[in-house]
């Protein structure tokens, strides 16, 4: 597996995490957690999903979703 596979991977399955940690804080929102819980949690998850666009802004020289279709077709090492 090539660099830029392992980085377009990688991506991938923190947008996965992503999405999970959201859909948690939703579910968060609706119950009876404490209020001042609620925000900080809210404030935590804003932050991280900020990073990671910010990261991903920065990746998209080194990895276009182009190279997703490479998965597989790695060349042979010469070890």
């Amino acid at each position: 597996m090539t660099p830029l596979e392992i980085i377009s991977r990688l991506c991938e399955i923190t947008e996965e995490l992503s999405g999970i940690v959201k859909k948690q804080q939703e579910m968060i929102e609706h119950s009876k957690v404490e209020e001042g819980v609620k925000e900080e949690l809210r404030n935590m998850v804003n932050e991280a999903d900020g990073k990671l666009d910010v990261l991903e802004y920065h990746m998209r020289r080194y990895c276009d979703t182009d190279d997703v279709g490479a998965f597989g077709k790695e060349q042979p090492s010469d070890d």
